[in-house]
């Protein structure tokens, strides 16, 4: 499987990683026909471990969903990050996602960004494939 998502929203989503270092920030992916073109910040409601989890804000991901919708696109993914960490899905991770949709990981090593990678789960009971990542122009 490719990903194909807009350099705009990658870029983005770097920014949004690198300012909420040293916490895990998060969003969803939004697009249509398959390709991310946008994305929305979601709140991580998580104040307790927010340094190596996120809990995404219903309230956050309810308001990104309507503004897909009435752009006619659709949430495809969500997106976080892992501070002086690797992209590699968490167990935790696992266990939060729905299959088919795609998660990014952002690793943010001291502030910066090192890299992303996309993961895709089969079903509820899989383990996550790697996807490849194509950014492509918006």
């Amino acid at each position: 499987m490719v990903v194909k998502m807009a350099r705009s929203a990658h870029s983005g989503i770097i920014k949004h990683a690198e300012s909420g270092f040293p916490h895990e920030v998060c969003g969803v992916l939004i697009g249509a026909d398959g390709k991310i073109t946008d994305y929305r910040e979601c709140k991580n409601l998580n104040t307790q471990r927010a340094h190596d989890r996120y809990d995404l804000d219903p309230e956050s991901f309810k308001e990104a969903d309507e503004w897909a919708r009435a752009n006619g696109m659709e949430i495809l993914g969500i997106y976080h990050s892992h501070p002086d960490h690797p992209s590699l899905p968490s167990e935790t991770d696992r266990q939060r996602a729905w299959p088919e949709w795609v998660y990014m990981i952002f690793s943010i090593n001291g502030g910066k960004y090192n890299d992303a990678r996309a993961w895709v789960l089969e079903d509820f009971d899989s383990h996550f494939n790697e996807a490849a990542v194509e950014l492509i122009e918006d």
